[in-house]
């Protein structure tokens, strides 16, 4: 009886242990979703941006008065209509130097094209750009060129940071981490202030929970993994790439046992809500023959 009780414990473990996986995958599954919307909610914004014919003239003049005041004129409008917390633009020269900053007037002129691979693509094949990229800081930005009478005079980029991502998985009781390896801050000189956790920078600003958490799970084992069980914690990693396939770090997901009580309540609650407000959906028809090019 003994040995049966003994065999049932440890069925029912392995059965408890592989559910905790599956449910972990799902969540790791779900940022990633919530990760490419907002790759390519920072696309549109670049692309419609670098359609405004104010900014175009500020190019034209090389009046950066103007294109910081018609940014700081923009912004607020796209955060109110696309409901976005936090959103910056830079705009560059077609020299690919910095030219305005919609967050420091005064910081332009820095040379780009040494270490902003997604600058140089957009520069090199004047088409739309988004990635996770490491610059100064590692974030989203999406990269537009901008073109006057079918001339290229510069690029437009949106950045977007993860805490929209980190906000909507709060909402389910998930909690979220950007672990970035610290040897790109030689790189990433803006980061140098962010909190260290071993080897690793932490880039959610409003992680509090991250440094209490965190530092007894970041091993190269358990990262390797990809799962650990903790104190009725079940934690989740996932390599994070960047513009040129180059692991830069992790992204790390955590979440109560308790949740896996109501195992279909958590799946349920792993549909992200993706529509963005005052938006109308039509679907034109596309001719058979219409091509379509999309990088």
């Amino acid at each position: 009886m003994t040995g049966l009780g003994f065999l049932i414990y440890k069925v029912n473990h392995a059965l408890y242990l592989e559910d905790a996986k599956n449910s972990v995958e799902s969540v790791l599954t779900l940022t990633q979703e919530l990760l490419e919307h907002e790759k390519q909610l920072a696309l549109s914004v670049a692309l419609m941006l670098s359609q405004n014919e104010t900014l175009k003239k500020g190019y034209l003049e090389n009046n950066r008065s103007l294109l910081f005041a018609t940014l700081h004129e923009e912004i607020p409008n796209i955060k109110r209509y696309l409901a976005m917390e936090t959103l910056e633009v830079q705009l560059h020269s077609k020299e690919g130097k910095a030219l305005v900053r919609s967050w420091d007037f005064g910081s332009h002129g820095d040379e780009l094209l040494s270490f902003r691979k997604g600058v140089t693509l957009v520069q090199k094949h004047q088409t739309p750009f988004v990635s996770v990229e490491l610059g100064k800081r590692l974030n989203i930005k999406a990269i537009a060129p901008v073109f006057l009478e079918g001339k290229f005079i510069g690029s437009l980029e949106v950045i977007l940071d993860f805490e929209t991502i980190a906000h909507k998985l709060r909402e389910k009781k998930i909690h979220f981490a950007i672990l970035m390896e610290k040897s790109f801050l030689e790189i990433g000189e803006w980061m140098k202030e962010k909190q260290i956790i071993k080897e690793y920078v932490l880039l959610n600003s409003e992680c509090v929970e991250c440094v209490s958490t965190l530092p007894s799970l970041i091993e190269p084992h358990t990262l390797r993994n990809g799962f650990a069980r903790e104190n009725n914690t079940l934690f989740g990693f996932t390599p994070l790439f960047d513009i040129e396939a180059k692991q830069v770090g992790y992204i790390g997901v955590w979440f109560d046992e308790s949740l896996l009580n109501e195992s279909l309540l958590l799946k349920a609650s792993l549909s992200p809500t993706l529509k963005s407000l005052h938006v109308t959906h039509l679907h034109p028809e596309i001719p058979q023959n219409h091509e379509i090019e999309i990088r």
